[in-house]
C-alpha cells in the first residue's frame, strides 16, 4: 500500500491530478485527515480501491493522538495550526486551513509531560505563534502561555514563526523576565520596503518593523535576531530592493534565510507581474553577499567567549567531533565523548566559519556527564515522589511518637529479662510496636517504592561506570 501524504494534498484537486499520474498510489489524505487514518486505510483494504481524502479547512483540533519523538531530549510542541493572514504569495491558508488554536491545558500538559521526561528543550510552533488563543476568544493569548510553559523548568524555550505587527510588548516583558526562554527571535520581514510590504500582504510597514526591533532590544540587549527574506518579488523595482538591503544593514541580523521568490499556484501574487529571472538571480547573489557579512559579524562577536552548548550528537562532516547549539543558535563543533549527546555542556569557541563556530570543551566530561544525570532525577516524577515521601517519613509525628515509645519499650524489656511474666508483657508490648511501626501506612508505601528506585538509581550508577 503506497500513501500520499502533505499539506498539498488539501488543494483543490492536487489528489485526483495525481491520481492521473500515479494510478498506484492507494490512499491519499491531507493534514486534516490525520487522525482518520486507521479507518482510512481500513477503507482501502476494505474496498480495494484507491481513496483520496483531502480538505483545505478544518475547524477542529484532535488531541491525544500518538506520536513518536526522534529525540530524547528536544521537542517541538503544536500551539496551533492553519493560518488568517493570507500573505499574496502564500499557499498555507488554502492548504492548511484558517488558524485553530490547541487548548492551553493540552499545550502545558504536553510540556509538563516534557519536563518530567527529561527534556531540555521544547520549540513551541505556529504559523503565527503570536496570534495564539485569539480564536479561542476566551482572553487566551501568546504572552500568557509562554510564560506559563517556561514556568514549567524546562532548561530551554524557544518558538516560532512570529508575525510582526503582533508581537507585543507583553511578549518582550516574558522573554526578557524567564532567563529559559533563549535569547534568540526569528522575525520574519519578508522586505525592507513598505511598498513592497503591501503588495505581499504583510500588515506592517519598514518603519513599524523598525521600532519593534528597537523595542525588543531595549530589553534583551543581547538577543539574536534571524529572519526571512524573499527576492524578485513580483514587481520588486531596485529602490525597493536597497530597501531591503539597508534593513538587513541596520538591523544586523544574526542569520537570515533568503529566498528566490516563486509562484504559487492559486495566489494573488502568482497572477501579478513577475520580475525577470536574470534580474532576481543578481539581487539573490548581492543579498547572500550581505547576508554572509552580517553571519560572521556575528559568529565572531562569539570568540572567546564561553557559552553553554545543547549536544546534538556527532558532527555530520566530522565523526570525529560533536556539534550542539548555542542559547543564541549558533552552531557550534568540539572534540568531545559521544555520551554527552544530549547534555548542556560549557564550550569555549576557538575560532568562526561564518556558519559554524568551533570551540573546546570545559571542565571533565563524566561530571558534566553526572551534572546531567542529577538534573534528570531531580525531573523524574518517580523519583521526586520516592524522596518526598522520604522527607514526609522523617517529620511525621505518628511515626516519631511510634518510634520513640518503641525505644523505650526495648530497654524496658531489656532490663526485665530474667523476670518471668513481666518479661513476656515487656515483650508482647514491644513487638505489639514494633507490628504498628511496619504497618503504617507511609512505611508500607515507601517499600513499595524502594525496589523500583534502587533500580533506577542502579542503572544512572552504571552509566557513570
Amino acid at each position: 500500500m503506497l500513501v500520499l501524504a502533505g499539506c498539498v494534498m488539501g488543494e483543490e484537486g492536487v489528489g485526483e491530478s495525481l491520481l492521473k499520474t500515479y494510478p498506484f498510489i492507494s490512499l491519499i489524505i491531507g493534514t486534516h485527515e490525520v487522525s482518520k487514518l486507521p479507518f482510512l486505510l481500513s477503507e482501502v483494504l476494505k474496498n480495494r480501491q484507491t481513496l483520496v481524502s483531502s480538505s483545505s479547512f478544518s475547524s477542529e483540533v484532535v488531541e491525544n493522538m500518538p506520536s513518536l519523538r526522534l529525540s530524547s531530549f528536544e521537542a517541538y510542541v503544536n500551539i496551533s495550526y492553519g493560518c488568517d493572514k493570507f500573505c499574496t504569495y502564500c499557499i498555507v491558508p488554502y492548504t492548511r486551513g484558517r488558524e485553530r488554536s490547541r487548548q492551553m491545558s493540552d499545550v502545558l500538559k504536553e510540556c509538563q509531560d516534557l519536563v518530567e521526561s527529561g527534556y531540555k528543550q521544547i520549540t513551541l510552533l505556529g504559523q503565527n505563534v503570536n496570534s495564539y488563543g485569539l480564536d479561542l476568544k476566551d482572553g487566551t493569548n501568546f504572552a500568557t502561555l509562554l510564560d506559563k510553559v517556561a514556568s514549567l523548568g524546562i532548561p530551554r524555550l524557544k518558538f516560532l514563526t512570529s508575525y510582526p505587527s503582533q508581537f507585543t510588548d507583553e511578549m518582550i516583558a516574558v522573554m526578557a523576565k524567564h532567563k529559559n526562554i533563549d535569547p534568540w527571535l526569528h522575525l520574519p520581514v519578508q522586505s525592507g520596503s513598505s511598498s513592497c510590504l503591501k503588495r505581499m500582504g504583510r500588515r506592517y510597514t519598514r518603519e513599524e518593523y523598525l521600532s519593534l526591533v528597537k523595542r525588543i532590544r531595549e530589553k534583551i540587549p543581547d538577543i539574536a535576531l534571524t529572519t526571512d527574506i524573499i527576492v524578485g518579488f513580483p514587481g520588486e523595482t531596485e529602490e525597493e530592493f536597497e530597501d531591503t538591503i539597508s534593513l538587513m544593514k541596520e538591523v544586523r541580523y544574526a542569520s537570515a534565510y533568503t529566498f528566490i521568490y516563486s509562484p504559487r499556484i492559486g495566489t494573488p501574487a502568482a497572477r501579478m507581474v513577475q520580475v525577470p529571472h536574470e534580474i532576481t538571480q543578481k539581487r539573490f547573489l548581492r543579498l547572500k553577499e550581505v547576508v554572509d557579512d552580517l553571519t560572521k559579524e556575528s559568529s565572531d562577536k562569539m570568540l572567546g567567549k564561553t557559552v553553554e552548548v545543547l549536544v546534538e550528537g556527532v558532527s555530520k562532516k566530522n565523526p570525529n567531533k560533536l556539534s550542539g547549539y548555542s542559547r543564541n543558535g549558533k552552531l557550534i563543533h568540539f572534540e568531545g565523548p559521544s555520551y554527552l549527546t544530549g547534555c548542556l555542556v560549557p564550550i569555549k569557541v576557538l575560532s568562526s566559519k561564518t556558519y559554524s563556530l568551533h570551540g573546546e570543551l570545559v571542565g571533565d566530561p563524566l561530571l558534566l556527564k553526572a551534572k546531567d544525570l542529577a538534573y534528570l532525577m531531580s525531573v523524574d516524577p518517580f523519583l521526586g515522589a520516592f524522596k518526598n515521601l522520604g522527607d514526609v517519613l522523617s517529620k511525621d509525628s505518628e511515626l516519631q511518637s511510634l518510634g520513640e515509645k518503641y525505644i523505650e519499650l526495648k530497654k524496658k524489656t531489656a532490663l526485665s529479662m530474667g523476670k518471668g511474666k513481666e518479661y513476656e508483657e515487656a515483650k508482647k508490648t514491644l513487638l505489639s510496636y514494633q507490628d504498628a511501626i511496619k504497618s503504617h501506612p507511609l512505611l508500607e508505601n515507601y517499600r513499595s517504592m524502594e525496589k523500583e528506585a534502587r533500580e533506577e538509581l542502579s542503572e544512572i550508577a552504571e552509566i557513570l561506570r
